[in-house]
C-alpha cells in the first residue's frame, strides 16, 4: 500500500519527518532515521529543497493578489491592471495675495500680466524651499496705482506650489503603440505635470495633452497621455494607440514633459513667502506684497503600499463615475487625499430629514488644513462633481460631529511579580491606553471596544493582575456669554437611565451670577440642574433633560468660561459601557485631560 505525503507542510522539519514517515515502509532503506548516516544527510537535502521550492512557490502565489503581495512592483502591477494609478510625491500647497502699489509712479500701465512660473523663497526648519504660480496671473490699476493681482477663475487666492520645475524632452524615432518614454525623476509630482507635442523639434506650435485620470472619452484623437509609477521609483510617460486608444505622437515630432519635483512633507507649514523677482513695469522693477491667506499644506511622499492596496479596489468600482454615495467617497478621497483624513458619504433618502437628489458629504480633513482651503476644497469638490456624477445631485457638506471618550482606568498590580517599579508599570499603562485611542479610533465608522482597550492594559505586565475600566462620552458647545441660548447635544451613542445614586450628566464648570457652577442631572430623574459647586447648593432646578441619545439644555445664560478652553464639556453615562459605534457622520476621540488611570498594589491596596 502506497504512502501519502503530506504536502501542504512548509516547515523544514515537518518536510523531514514527511519523508522519514514514507522511507519506514521501505524496508531497503535501514538507517534513514539515523541522523549520522549518509541517508540522512541526502534527507537534509531533500527536504531542504522541498522547504525552499515551496516558500518561493507560496511567495509567487501571494504576489499575484493584491491583497497578500508584498512587494511594491507586485502591488503597483496589479493596480495598474485594474486601472488604478498611485500618487507621485505631491508638492506642498500655500495661498496668497498678491498687491503691487505703484502710486505717484507716473508711467505705470493699465493693466500687468505675469506668466506662471512667478518663484517665491520660503523657508522651513532652516531649509529653504521654492514655491511657485502655476497659472497666468494679472492686475488692473484700481486708479490709484493699486494692483490687486487675480487668477485665470479671477480670484485673488493665488494658489502657489513647492517644487523646482524640470523638462524632460523625447525625440519620436518612430510612432508606436507601446513607445514608453521614462522620465528619470523620484520626486516628480504627477499632478502639475504639462505634456506637449511638436511636430518638429524646431516648431513652436505645440499640441497640449491630457491625463487619462481626466479624460470623459477617448477615441483615435484623444489627445491622452498615461504617466504611472515604474518598478524603479521613476515614472513612465506612454499615450495611445494611434487607433481608438487615443492619438499617438507622430514621427520625427518631439515631447516635453514639464513637472515639479517635489519635496513632499517637507516643505509643509511655509508661512513666508518672499519674490525671488522684482515686477517690471515700463522698463523699472518694483517690489511686490506678498500676504499669506493659507499656510503650505498638502505636500506628502509617494503613495505608500498599503494605501494602494486599500484604494485601488473601491476606484476600480467606481469606474470613475459618480454613481453611488461610495462613488463620492473614493473620488473625493482620490483627488484631495493629501488634505483629507477621511471622509463619510450618504444619500439624501437616508437623511434624517430625507433630501432626494442629494449627496452628503462630511469631511474630516487633516489638522493642518486651514479654513480658506477647507473652503476652496469644497469648491473644486462640487466641481468634480459635476464632471463625473452621472446624474443631476446636489452636494451638501455636513461637518463632522465630534463625541470624546472619557475612561477612568484601574489595574491591580503585583510588585513581586516584575522588576518594573510601580511608576513604570504606570507609565507603560497609560502609554497603552493612548497608543489603543490612536490607532483604533479617530475616523468615520470606527468603534470603541472597551475589551480591546483592557486587554492591552492586561498585557502590560504579568504583575497586571486585573483591570476594570468606566467609559464616558463627552460633547462640546460653546455659549454666547450673557446671552440666554438654547443648545441640542446629540451624542453617538445611547444614554444611561437615571438612577438615584449616580449622576449621568455632569458638565465641565463655568461662572453663573459670579458663582462656580456646572450642570447635571437630577437624581432618579431626567431633568437638569445648575449646581452651585462652592456653596454646594442647586440655583437653578430646570435648565432642561435629556433623552436616549440627546441632551437639551433650555434657558441658558453665563458669564464665563472657567479655565482656558472657550467652551463647555458635557460629559454622560453611556448604556452601553462595552462598545460606543458612531452614526454616520460621528467621530470618535479621546479627551486625554479627562482620562486618567489608577494602580492598586495587592499588597497593601493603595490606591494612587
Amino acid at each position: 500500500m502506497a504512502t501519502t505525503i503530506k504536502s501542504t507542510s512548509l516547515d523544514f522539519d515537518a518536510i523531514k519527518n514527511n519523508l522519514k514517515v514514507f522511507l519506514a515502509e521501505k524496508p531497503e532503506f535501514a538507517d534513514y532515521n539515523f541522523e549520522a548516516s549518509g541517508l540522512s544527510n541526502i534527507l537534509d537535502v531533500l527536504a531542504y529543497n522541498t522547504h525552499y521550492n515551496a516558500l518561493t512557490a507560496n511567495f509567487a502565489l501571494n504576489e499575484s493578489f493584491l491583497g497578500t503581495a508584498q512587494l511594491r512592483s507586485s502591488i503597483l502591477s496589479l493596480a495598474e491592471g485594474i486601472g488604478y494609478i498611485p500618487d507621485s510625491m505631491t508638492s506642498s500647497q500655500a495661498i496668497v495675495n498678491l498687491t503691487l502699489n505703484l502710486a505717484g509712479v507716473t508711467n505705470r500701465t493699465t493693466e500687468i500680466q505675469i506668466p506662471r512660473g512667478l518663484k517665491f523663497n520660503a523657508t522651513v526648519n532652516d531649509a529653504e524651499y521654492v514655491f511657485q504660480t502655476q497659472e497666468n496671473i494679472n492686475a488692473i490699476d484700481n486708479g490709484s496705482g493699486l494692483y490687486e493681482f487675480k487668477n485665470i477663475a479671477g480670484s485673488r487666492n493665488i494658489k502657489i506650489f513647492e517644487g523646482v520645475e524640470r523638462v524632460k524632452t523625447f525625440l519620436v524615432s518612430r510612432a508606436e503603440d507601446n513607445a514608453v518614454y521614462v522620465i528619470p525623476d523620484a520626486q516628480m509630482d504627477i499632478d502639475t505635470t504639462i505634456i506637449r507635442t511638436y511636430e518638429q523639434p524646431s516648431s513652436s506650435v505645440f499640441t497640449a495633452y491630457t491625463s487619462i485620470l481626466k479624460a470623459t472619452t477617448i477615441n483615435a484623437n484623444s489627445t491622452i497621455y498615461i504617466l504611472k509609477e515604474a518598478p524603479n521609483g521613476f515614472f513612465e510617460l506612454s499615450f495611445g494607440n494611434g487607433a481608438t486608444l487615443g492619438a499617438a505622437p507622430k514621427t520625427g515630432s518631439k515631447v516635453t514633459a514639464t513637472y515639479l519635483a517635489a519635496s513632499g512633507a517637507s516643505a509643509n507649514t511655509a508661512n513666508t513667502f518672499e519674490p525671488q523677482s522684482q515686477v517690471t513695469v515700463s522698463g523699472s522693477g518694483y517690489s511686490m506684497n506678498v500676504a499669506t491667506v493659507a499656510i503650505a499644506i498638502g505636500g506628502s511622499a509617494k503613495e505608500t503600499t498599503e494605501s494602494i492596496r486599500q484604494n485601488a479596489p473601491f476606484q476600480y468600482a467606481s469606474q470613475n463615475r459618480m454613481v453611488t454615495a461610495v462613488d463620492y467617497s473614493t473620488l473625493v478621497l482620490r483627488n484631495f487625499s493629501t488634505l483629507i483624513k477621511d471622509i463619510q458619504s450618504f444619500g439624501g433618502e437616508d437623511a434624517l430629514e430625507p433630501e432626494f437628489g442629494t449627496v452628503f458629504l462630511s469631511i474630516l480633513f487633516n489638522a493642518d488644513v486651514d479654513a480658506v482651503t477647507i473652503a476652496t476644497t469644497k469648491d473644486s469638490i462640487v466641481d468634480l462633481a459635476k464632471q463625473l456624477s452621472v446624474a443631476s445631485f446636489n452636494i451638501k457638506f455636513t461637518d463632522p460631529v465630534k463625541t470624546f471618550i472619557e475612561t477612568r482606568t484601574f489595574f491591580q498590580y503585583n510588585p513581586s511579580l516584575t522588576t518594573l517599579s510601580r511608576n513604570t508599570i504606570q507609565d507603560t499603562v497609560n502609554a497603552a491606553i493612548k497608543s489603543y485611542f490612536e490607532t483604533s479610533i479617530g475616523k468615520f465608522s470606527q468603534s470603541f471596544r472597551r475589551s480591546n482597550l483592557l486587554t492591552l492594559v492586561d498585557d502590560v505586565s504579568a504583575a497586571v493582575l486585573s483591570s476594570r475600566c468606566d467609559v464616558f462620552v463627552q460633547r462640546r458647545f460653546t455659549p454666547t456669554l450673557t446671552k440666554i441660548q438654547d443648545y441640542t447635544l446629540r451624542y453617538a451613542t445611547t444614554l444611561q437611565t437615571p438612577d438615584d445614586v449616580n449622576y449621568i450628566i455632569t458638565s465641565s464648570p463655568f461662572r453663573y451670577k459670579n458663582k462656580t457652577c456646572i450642570i447635571r442631572n437630577k437624581l432618579n430623574a431626567n431633568k437638569l440642574e445648575v449646581y452651585n459647586t462652592e456653596g454646594n447648593e442647586v440655583i437653578v432646578d430646570n435648565v432642561g433633560s435629556y433623552s436616549t441619545d440627546t441632551v437639551f439644555i433650555v434657558g441658558l445664560q453665563i458669564d464665563n468660561f472657567v479655565g482656558a478652553d472657550g467652551f463647555i464639556k458635557l460629559s454622560a453615562k453611556p448604556a452601553n459601557q462595552s462598545a460606543i459605534s458612531p452614526f454616520r457622520q460621528d467621530i470618535l476621540e479621546l479627551d486625554p485631560s479627562n482620562t486618567f488611570s489608577r494602580v492598586v498594589t495587592v499588597e497593601t491596596g493603595v490606591t494612587n
